[in-house]
């Protein structure tokens, strides 16, 4: 078990970026899954035959073994190996200096909040309140609510930020603040022990400390699947804002545990006990109109609603065009969405061929954000596709300077001047390129020294710090 537990750790940590995030939340789980067999075990021993002096001996033998303990000695090697791999693989990222993303590819386009704090126009308190806002959107996505739509890419200007404490959205991250917090209270009292006193023999409440010791457990699984969602909780760089596949981990937790819930409310008020429930099962027992009738809400629950917004959304995936359209709907000032569909416009889908429409979604980015410089290589395709030669050697040239278009702009330049200065007769064609490179050359040094600049200001910084 240990070497498939470290091949499939491995793959997960190679396969997936935020794969060490859910490492606490496998953790939790398989222990939570280990202490539920050894006190079911337990549980059977001691309703098993008593009467014999061996029985009796390994009755007392395991009682002196907390189920706990024997559940953290079992699981013990796992946790280590666990352990082992997450520091070897961080600290090997530390070694190639990948475990932050470079301040220089966080652009408003993608991920606004941060901006912000890149600018320092906000105070702690305002950071807080911002992302503990969107913390809440993403555990509301994990449990199947959506609040603002839906889109595969929340970016620039699609969620306002909190400037107020009293803005109305506050309420969102309390509620589930107490709701958390009411999850810790039952997991620790439980509601019929409320009600129960303490008029209890000393088997009772040894088994009430091990329900006690699952529910808390369970409610640590749940807790650790919606802390999955911590890279977007506003403490460490990310390059992504708000995002549907963010919320996929911390959805498993949600719904294992909606199962179960639906499962109980399947089996309330048949006046069974526990281990009856557990040793009949739900659909097991003699049926009412009431268990026909909650199994076919469930169906149509499952059947309806659900199953019609998961077919949506696949569909939506798997064809870029309603993708973006959807991504449109929910945030209209979405740059890198009116972005990416002028490039469905551009040709890149032949029939909806519509270099007017094209035009219009670029101009329409570069009004929303001046600087998302991407939009200059998409201006060029279009022009040269118009004809229009002379604005495309302007948007080519602005493209040059831009470092996410940069590698396909230099091509694109290339190509095009080698075919317009072939022969080296025409006059015209010959003082625009040279204008052209005497200014990509100036902006390149002026770049080049705000740049050292930056450096020589941050270097200052950290002598000062250090005195």
């Amino acid at each position: 078990p240990l070497v498939v537990v470290a091949i499939l750790a491995t793959l997960g940590l190679l396969t997936a970026e935020t794969a060490i995030f859910q490492f606490p939340a496998i953790v939790m789980t398989m222990t939570a899954i280990r202490y539920r067999e050894l006190i079911q075990k337990n549980a059977e021993k001691r309703s098993g035959d008593r009467s014999s002096k061996s029985s009796r001996g390994e009755e007392k033998k395991s009682q002196k073994i907390s189920p706990f303990i024997g559940t953290f000695t079992a699981l013990l090697p796992r946790y280590v190996l666990l352990v082992i791999i997450s520091l070897t693989y961080l600290l090997y990222r530390h070694y190639n200096d990948t475990l932050s993303i470079p301040v220089e590819l966080m652009r408003p386009a993608e991920n606004p909040f941060f901006d912000m704090v890149k600018k320092n126009k906000w105070s702690s308190v305002t950071r807080a309140i911002n992302y503990s806002f969107i913390l809440s959107l993403h555990i509301l996505k994990s449990f199947g609510v959506e609040l603002i739509g839906y889109s595969h890419e929340y970016g620039f200007d699609c969620i306002p930020s909190i400037q107020s404490k009293r803005d109305w959205r506050l309420t969102i991250p309390v509620a589930l603040l107490l709701f958390f917090e009411g999850l810790a209270f039952w997991s620790w009292f439980e509601w019929r022990i409320i009600y129960q006193g303490d008029k209890r023999g000393p088997k009772r409440r040894r088994r009430e400390r091990e329900e006690r010791v699952l529910r808390i457990l369970l409610v640590l699984v749940f807790y650790s699947w919606i802390a999955t969602l911590f890279p977007i909780a506003g403490i460490i760089k990310v390059g992504t804002f708000v995002a549907d596949r963010i919320a996929v981990a911390a959805s498993f937790g949600s719904c294992i545990f909606a199962g179960r819930l639906l499962a109980l409310w399947m089996s309330w008020g048949d006046g069974k006990g526990a281990e009856e429930e557990e040793a009949e099962g739900v659909l097991a027992r003699p049926g009412t109109i009431i268990l026909p009738l909650k199994i076919a809400s469930i169906f149509w629950l499952c059947a309806n609603p659900l199953a019609g917004r998961t077919h949506g959304r696949a569909a939506a995936w798997m064809d870029s065009v309603p993708l973006l359209e959807s991504s449109l709907r929910a945030c209209p000032r979405s740059i890198k969405s009116n972005l990416e569909l002028s490039k469905i416009y551009s040709g890149l889908v032949p029939h909806m061929l519509d270099l007017e429409k094209s035009l219009s979604l670029i101009s329409k980015a570069q009004s929303i954000d001046p600087t998302f410089c991407d939009v200059h290589q998409q201006y060029g395709h279009v022009y040269f596709q118009q004809s229009k030669y002379l604005l495309f050697e302007e948007e080519i040239a602005k493209s040059l300077l831009c470092p996410f278009t940069m590698g396909m702009a230099m091509n694109n330049w290339n190509r095009y001047w080698k075919l317009v200065l072939r022969g080296g007769q025409d006059r015209k064609s010959k003082e625009r390129y040279e204008k052209y490179m005497k200014n990509i050359e100036a902006e390149i040094a002026k770049q080049e020294k705000e740049e050292r600049r930056r450096k020589n200001s941050e270097r200052g910084a950290g002598v000062e710090e250090e005195l």
